[in-house]
């Protein structure tokens, strides 16, 4: 068997404490492709990936995805700012046992 890396996302508005919130919600969600999983289980906070703020979803979603590892205990989040919207992309990576 191998170890493959997948990611769970999911968006909100608002400021870091707004954040905070939404991520204590959608951990009591389950995942619609896994109805016997929690979004985010076993990650027990989301912290700010950075201070920088990015120009679009496809480059916060980069920068997340490569410094995310299923180790972490939390999820991290990345703030984009593309000129029509504030929103945050918040992200942590699993391990997902292949067969």
């Amino acid at each position: 068997m191998t170890q493959k890396i997948h990611y769970q996302a999911n968006i909100c508005g608002g400021d870091f404490t707004h954040v905070r919130e939404c991520f204590d919600d959608w951990k009591s969600q389950t995942l619609v492709y896994r109805r016997n999983q929690r979004m985010f289980e076993g990650k027990q906070e989301v912290r700010p990936l950075t201070e920088r703020v990015f120009p679009n979803g496809e480059v916060a979603h980069e920068a997340l995805e490569r410094v995310c590892d299923p180790g972490d205990p939390y999820a991290l989040a990345a703030e984009i700012r593309d000129g029509e919207r504030d929103v945050w992309l918040v992200m942590a990576a699993f391990k997902e046992e292949e067969k």
